[in-house]
């Protein structure tokens, strides 16, 4: 009388879990980078944190500021409401990030077209960039440039003035 196999052997599940972790380490290996070390995470994270500020301004009826240095961004709001601009005492923070030791902040020079001083600037390790959002929801507006530490990804923020919205663009 023969009798049939049933079940697996242990050198069949052996290799089974083998493959899987071949293809598991294959997977994690290709992507080393943590969330928001990358310049483009870094970017999405400040115009949200931007896109904030105006939706606050206008929903509260308060001034709102964000500050940007090479390592925080900050949103600020007016302990005042009303249209009235905000004293340098007034302001209290909401919201704030860190931003990855990955990518650099840059600052940019005044943009005079048709002439060689417009560009970007060498990295300032000094930059402070500060944008109000008023609550009528416009902006003073501005660009945020954005890469990661080898310079090779680039991204800007761009922040319109009249209507406060933030938006992420690739490249300078």
């Amino acid at each position: 009388m023969t009798r049939s196999q049933r079940g697996f052997t242990l050198i069949e599940l052996m290799v089974v879990v083998a493959i899987i972790a071949i293809l598991s380490g294959l997977l994690i290996g290709v992507n080393s980078r943590t969330y928001g070390a990358s310049a483009q995470s870094v970017s999405d994270q400040v115009a949200q944190l931007a896109n904030l500020g105006k939706m606050r301004a206008v929903s509260t009826r308060r001034w709102h500021r964000m500050e940007i240095t090479n390592t925080v961004a900050r949103l600020y709001q007016c302990s005042t409401t009303g249209m009235a601009v905000c004293t340098a005492t007034n302001w209290q923070m909401v919201n704030g990030l860190t931003l990855s030791g990955g990518t650099k902040v840059w600052d940019e020079k005044p943009t005079v077209y048709g002439t060689a001083t417009s560009g970007i600037n060498a990295l300032n390790s000094g930059i402070d960039a500060v944008i109000d959002f008023s609550p009528d929801g416009s902006t003073t507006g501005g660009t945020i440039f954005i890469t990661d530490n080898a310079g090779a990804h680039r991204f800007r923020v761009v922040i319109y003035k009249a209507t406060g919205a933030a938006y992420v663009r690739s490249g300078w």
